[in-house]
């Protein structure tokens, strides 16, 4: 397996005990179930597609499955007749990024961590004695080190300090849609389907935009025909959301120090996969940081290429 495999295998298996120690430390339940995912094929772009996984995974020695579409309609009864067969994935897991979010904060703080809220980073520069001083919208804040980790910005921080970090934002758009309940994580075409809270979650579109953060109609119903297309039922929006992924150059996450600023660090870039690959990257910078060794080969994620 490529280095990037290894980093997503690796990550994906970090997340069952971080679960268990977010959950002790903080009482947070961060929504991690071992749900398992099916990738669904309705037409031939999802035929060509779903076999080269198969053939992939079966090389692989990945856990799979294929499903014939009765399968698939016993494991999940909400699904459409548009559906020819599926692939299962039985170790597909999921997780709540929002509470996710919140137990990581929450544990931070306990173990010591100053947040300041309202605070925004202007710019960075190295000191003469090695450190580095962040200008912030309230302070000068000097550091031993600084991690850059503020997805599709970063680039622009990086700037400040004369680095080149080619990432950008791109759109993804989600919607909530009314109905019964999942079993597993769903996926066709680059969509997602899973349930949340308020009902089934559609997501993501991938639109390039800039620095433009809002939800829009032609989003709404792209997601809604996704979601009629795939499950039986009406397709009823309950809300939709926005976020900007951080989409690197040459497709891999940006990990690593800078090459001129060996203080400063990148942490951004993971676009589709940035609360899959979160652990790991938290622990190999951590442990960068703390002792000049990542502890794997992380060449393939060096920031400026």
């Amino acid at each position: 397996a490529s280095t990037y495999a290894l980093f997503i295998r690796d990550s994906h298996a970090a997340h069952e005990p971080l679960a268990g120690e977010l959950a002790d430390e903080t009482g947070i339940d961060v929504g991690w179930r071992p749900l398992g995912g099916i990738d669904l094929v309705i037409d031939d772009e999802d035929e060509e597609r779903v076999e080269g996984l198969w053939n992939e995974g079966r090389a692989r020695g990945v856990v799979l499955e294929r499903l014939d579409a009765d399968s698939v309609h016993k494991m999940e009864p909400v699904v459409s007749g548009a559906v020819r067969w599926g692939l299962l994935f039985p170790e597909d897991q999921r997780v709540a990024p929002m509470l996710l979010g919140q137990a990581l904060l929450e544990g931070a703080v306990s173990r010591g961590a100053h947040v300041h809220y309202d605070e925004r980073l202007l710019h960075i520069e190295a000191c003469a004695d090695g450190g580095i001083v962040a200008q912030t919208s309230r302070a000068r804040r000097h550091a031993d080190f600084v991690v850059l980790a503020a997805g599709a910005w970063t680039a622009r921080l990086a700037e400040s300090i004369g680095a080149s970090v080619p990432v950008r934002p791109v759109r993804g758009q989600h919607g909530c849609f009314a109905g019964p309940a999942l079993r597993h994580v769903l996926r066709q075409g680059g969509h997602q389907l899973l349930s949340g809270a308020r009902g089934t979650l559609v997501g993501a579109t991938a639109e390039d935009v800039g620095f433009v953060n809002e939800t829009t109609q032609e989003a709404a119903r792209a997601l809604g025909s996704v979601h009629a297309q795939l499950l039986k039922g009406p397709s009823v929006l309950r809300s939709q959301g926005a976020g900007l992924r951080a989409k690197p150059k040459a497709g891999r996450p940006m990990i690593g120090p800078l090459s001129d600023h060996p203080r400063v660090f990148i942490a951004t870039g993971h676009y589709k996969n940035g609360v899959l690959m979160g652990p790991l990257t938290g622990q190999v910078v951590t442990r960068w940081l703390l002792t000049g060794d990542p502890g794997r080969d992380m060449e393939p994620f060096v920031p400026e290429r």
